[in-house]
């Protein structure tokens, strides 16, 4: 008998990193603390029940399980978190590009880069090794292999249709309704919704306030420190990622 999900996987993908990374080198390290930031706003943004699983490169993969083993019980909580990641990776967004001092193709063309949600319910084991916890399962496997679908948009939630059932809908919206078919999984039935449907939720939209020069010049002296550091081979993966399991 298959097993009644007990947890949520959630993964906070930025969309358009791989094309935003392929440039020169001061473009790419530009690029690398435009992403750092996006991150840490989605990162700090996160609460319970969802924790932080893991950082992957362009990617914040967190999780959340029922104590009592029903979903419906944090349902209301995860899709509001899901609207407030939208909001966060939006607000930042806007912080960055009115901060842009820089004619870089990072600094010029960071407003093109979106969030893409991909959530789904399942089983895991967790292991503790060392400090962290480490997802195992073949739910953990599904919801990576959905974040390569077949969606032509760059900026959207997408569940699986045991998660739609788990939250019990999403804020009355009609979903669009999918298949994706993995060769070693078979078909996966999927439901996403858009920022366009969700303008209920998402207002009021973010106006980012004009940033002052003197934060300007922070900022530019900043990335430029980093620029340097990364050209002279001596960066170390030393920036922290509040949020993020002790």
């Amino acid at each position: 008998m298959p097993q009644t999900p007990d947890t949520i996987l959630l993964i906070a993908d930025i969309s358009g990193y791989t094309k935003f990374m392929k440039q020169h080198t001061i473009s790419v390290s530009h690029a690398k603390q435009i992403i750092v930031r996006l991150l840490k706003a989605i990162i700090q943004t996160s609460k319970a029940p969802l924790k932080v699983a893991e950082l992957e490169g362009d990617a914040v993969f967190l999780y959340a399980r029922a104590n009592d083993g029903a979903l419906s019980t944090i349902a209301e909580d995860i899709k509001s978190q899901m609207v407030e990641f939208f909001k966060a990776f939006e607000s930042e967004l806007a912080q960055i590009n009115s901060l842009k001092t820089c004619p870089c193709d990072a600094c010029e063309h960071v407003s093109r880069l979106q969030l893409k949600q991909v959530v789904h319910a399942g089983n895991v084991e967790v292991e503790q090794i060392e400090q962290f916890e480490k997802l195992f399962g073949f739910d953990v496997i599904l919801v990576h292999k959905l974040l390569k679908n077949s969606i032509p948009a760059h900026e959207y939630v997408m569940m699986t249709h045991p998660t739609y059932d788990a939250l019990r809908g999403f804020y009355g919206l009609e979903p669009e309704t999918r298949v994706e078919i993995f060769d070693d999984v078979g078909e996966v039935r999927t439901m996403v919704f858009y920022p366009a449907q969700m303008k209920e939720q998402l207002e009021p939209k973010t106006v980012a306030a004009e940033a002052s020069l003197l934060d300007k010049a922070r900022w530019r002296s900043f990335i430029t420190y980093k620029t340097l550091v990364d050209v002279a081979g001596l960066s170390k993966d030393t920036d922290k990622f509040d949020g993020l399991p002790k």
